[in-house]
């Protein structure tokens, strides 16, 4: 499966798309140049010749490829995540969160944390403790991930821990924390802008800049 889709990979790259892709991403990973919808449709045509039908085989192959060095196996390895999440249980965060250690930038961890780790901690909600250790971990992304994990629970958002997390993270002076905490915020504040407005009102003053701006757009 590997080998096809770099073959298909090289055969759809863009010279030009490359030379943007790699500088957009600071020149953090070599790219072949294949955008979104391109790599999209590869990786459905490589599943209908080599379909992953276990966890032991989606496993082997997402590592396989986080172990790749440019970025577009990368995302590929999070698009076979995402088709075959069902195969992930609880002891697969263990794995993810290896996996978030390794080739980490905003790119990857806005893409695990809300979609595979927050599906499946809504399925196995006895791992949620292990996200109170996450938010205190020296690892910039594993925080960040506590931190955004629940940005697709909407109503099912635990507002109690979601709050918590951002008292304890917004006094960091890292961007993507900050950014975070106003990331959570905000968009907790299309499902209750009233609990988010009277967050943001009692901490003013101790959220960064760029927390309450990003926070406050839609109170």
């Amino acid at each position: 499966m590997i080998s096809y889709l770099k073959q298909q990979l090289d055969k759809n790259a863009i010279e030009s798309d490359r030379i943007w892709m790699e500088g957009y991403m600071r020149h953090l990973f070599p790219f072949y140049g294949v955008k979104s919808k391109p790599r999209k449709e590869i990786v459905k045509s490589s599943l209908k010749q080599f379909p992953i039908q276990s966890k032991s085989a989606l496993i082997t192959t997402f590592e396989k490829l986080w172990c790749e060095k440019k970025r577009e196996l990368h995302h590929i390895a999070m698009d076979l995540g995402e088709c075959h999440h069902k195969f992930f249980d609880a002891s697969s965060l263990s794995f993810l969160e290896a996996v978030i250690r390794k080739n980490s930038w905003w790119d990857s961890i806005d893409r695990i944390a809300p979609t595979l780790i927050g599906s499946l901690l809504q399925k196995y909600p006895e791992l949620l403790p292990e996200m109170d250790r996450w938010i205190e971990d020296e690892n910039m992304w594993i925080r960040r991930s506590a931190l955004i994990y629940q940005l697709k629970y909407k109503e099912k958002t635990d507002e109690k821990r979601l709050f918590t997390y951002c008292e304890l993270r917004m006094h960091e002076e890292e961007f993507f924390i900050r950014k975070a905490v106003g990331w959570v915020l905000r968009q907790y504040a299309r499902t209750n802008p009233k609990s988010v407005r009277e967050f943001v009102e009692k901490n003013r003053f101790e959220l960064s800049p760029l927390s309450y701006r990003e926070a406050s757009k839609y109170l």
